[in-house]
């Protein structure tokens, strides 16, 4: 009887313990991390015609190499993983000719973004959904000179996924973002290295 009850004290005890340290084995994996993406953003907007310069285009739906650099930190908590995210990215300029002209049109976009991020630990992939602001700039070019400038925030979304094993992790994701009268998204590959 007696070995009967220490034994269910240790089990008890054991269960506590468990219990007691599984927040500090969940947040095991927390911590800042940094990461760099490449790929490819994409831009469509329509322009207000311009009286003085019949000849430019009232829209634009073009691709262009773009790039971003981030820094993030990481709750690994039981269930889902939490995150609060923000970066720069360049989404290149794209550009397009204006055959009247003789000369190229194009749009240098870049912006600082911040996000909240929601992940799921599907085996050794993690899946996560973004959402988050984008404070960008546009500047608009004609032939090299510049013509006009524009700035503002807005909301965005995305959805991506990371593999990798330790603290590397290759990370592909898809990013859209609602910027004024333009829609912008950008699809890009890149790594994230987690400090612990």
């Amino acid at each position: 009887m007696k070995n009967s009850v220490s034994i269910n004290s240790l089990l008890i005890l054991f269960c506590v313990a468990v219990l007691a340290l599984s927040p500090v084995a969940a947040f095991a994996d927390s911590g800042f991390y940094i990461g760099a993406s490449a790929g490819g953003a994409t831009l469509e907007a329509d322009f207000a015609e311009d009286p003085d310069l019949p000849e430019l285009p009232t829209s634009i739906d073009e691709d262009d190499t773009a790039f971003k650099v981030l820094l993030g930190y990481h709750f690994d908590l039981p269930v889902v993983n939490l995150g609060v995210e923000a970066g720069y990215v360049d989404f290149g300029e794209p550009d397009m000719d204006v055959d009247l002209l003789g000369e190229t049109l194009s749009l240098d976009t870049s912006g600082l973004n911040v996000w909240g991020v929601l992940g799921f630990d599907v085996g050794p992939v993690d899946l996560f959904a973004k959402l988050g602001y984008l404070m960008w700039e546009v500047d608009l070019a004609l032939g090299g000179q510049n013509l006009a400038s524009e700035d503002g925030s807005d909301m965005g979304y995305g959805v991506g996924a990371a593999i990798g094993l330790g603290p590397v992790k290759i990370r592909g994701e898809y990013e859209v973002y609602d910027v004024d009268e333009a829609d912008l998204s950008m699809l890009s590959l890149g790594i994230v290295y987690q400090f612990n």
